[in-house]
């Protein structure tokens, strides 16, 4: 049976507005059901993270977004990635994680998440390109195109349903 990635969308953005993009998702209407994530820009972020889901202030499982690619934090490097994976997985073992490369590293960081069985996020918020050349028409086409990842590297894009199983969500 295939492994599932689930894949998480960044609907909104701290710099992408209608103005860069129509696509993109600012009133409550247009956005979607959201849950929370601890996301990580550096190491010590990750021991934080533990420090307060052992003090019961976090609910575990704990779902980890490694956050590289941003000016002055984390770079994009696959070694780190796995050294991060390796600390989650010592520090917080139950935890799920995704990691989002900001930019045109996305789809690079995509693969990885992919490759090292972890799940992974697309979206506007990140990159507002598809490639070189153009925007990306909404955040569905970025979606599409990373499930097709999943199955070129023998992993299934996972459903509503699963995804809320795996981050141990109730049922809707």
């Amino acid at each position: 049976m295939l492994q599932p990635a689930i894949i998480t969308v960044a609907i909104t953005g701290a710099i992408p507005r209608k103005a860069d993009t129509p696509a993109v998702p600012v009133t409550p209407s247009e956005q979607i059901e959201s849950t929370h994530e601890i996301e990580v820009f550096d190491v010590a972020m990750l021991y934080n993270a533990k420090a307060l889901a052992d003090r019961g202030l976090l609910k575990r499982p704990c779902h980890v977004q490694f956050v590289i690619g941003i000016p002055n934090a984390l770079p994009v490097r696959r070694k780190l990635l796995e050294f991060l994976i390796g600390e989650l997985k010592d520090l917080l073992p139950d935890a799920t994680w995704a990691a989002a490369g900001i930019g045109r590293q996305q789809l690079e960081v995509n693969e990885w998440c992919l490759e090292l069985g972890g799940h992974v996020r697309t979206g506007l918020e990140d990159n507002i390109k598809f490639d070189k050349t153009r925007l990306a028409r909404s955040n569905a086409e970025l979606v599409a195109r990373v499930a097709d990842m999943c199955a070129a590297k023998g992993r299934l894009a996972a459903g509503p349903a699963e995804a809320r199983q795996i981050l141990q969500l109730p049922p809707v």
